[in-house]
């Protein structure tokens, strides 16, 4: 983690739509994006993490992060998978904007 920190400038900014109910959030500042990364794990145990990628486009770059979670208080094990776009400048990541995708339920329309 320290070295993947080492990474993001001081000052990046992270958009992400789907942490608040919908509503975009932005976070300036790794103190502010760390905060709220141990807000969104608190319940959680993080069993495994697959990351994918980079697929890199100019100053940009994707990785795509699957996770195998239980959320303690229900005992519910799932699958959640999150995809960063990043942005660098100066050689440092400056925007971290993150999009989740949820697999649609066996039997729903997207899967039959």
């Amino acid at each position: 983690m320290e070295r993947a920190l080492a990474l993001f400038d001081p000052g990046v900014v992270r958009v992400a739509p789907a942490e608040t109910g919908g509503e975009r959030t932005e976070l300036r500042g790794l103190p502010d994006i760390l905060a709220n990364a141990d807000r969104l794990t608190a319940d959680l145990d993080i069993h495994a993490v697959v990351a994918e990628g980079p697929f890199v486009g100019g100053d940009r770059f994707a990785v795509r992060f699957t996770f195998d979670q239980t959320h303690r208080p229900s005992g519910r094990r799932a699958e959640a998978t999150k995809v960063c776009l990043y942005t660098v400048i100066s050689g440092a990541i400056v925007r971290e904007e993150v999009s989740y995708f949820d697999p649609p339920s066996p039997g729903s329309p997207a899967v039959a």
